[in-house]
């Protein structure tokens, strides 16, 4: 790892920005093949850690509330319950 990536994850660590940091020296050769921009670079790195966050975030709440099992809108059975129709089903999924 060079000198200049080890700088860049320090201080993307020191910025709490720990998930670009990790993912860092395969984020800066994809950049570079790809020709990103700084911007595009910087867009890419804010998103990644962002959705990396939600991510975590999500895991965190779900653990915290302690459901006896996860069941998806996938899992949902349409026969079992009439009310709702496929079409309402489509839109849900949507939203998620």
């Amino acid at each position: 790892m060079s000198n200049g990536l080890e700088e860049l994850q320090h201080a993307f660590k020191q910025l709490r920005l720990s998930e670009v940091s990790t993912e860092l020296p395969v984020l800066m050769p994809e950049a570079e093949q790809r020709s990103w921009t700084y911007y595009e670079l910087l867009n890419h790195l804010l998103k990644y850690e962002l959705t990396k966050r939600e991510e975590k975030n999500k895991a965190r709440c779900l653990k915290w509330a302690k459901f006896p099992y996860q069941k998806t809108l996938e899992d949902y059975n349409l026969n079992e319950q009439t009310s709702i129709t496929e079409r309402k089903m489509r839109q849900l999924k949507e939203m998620n």
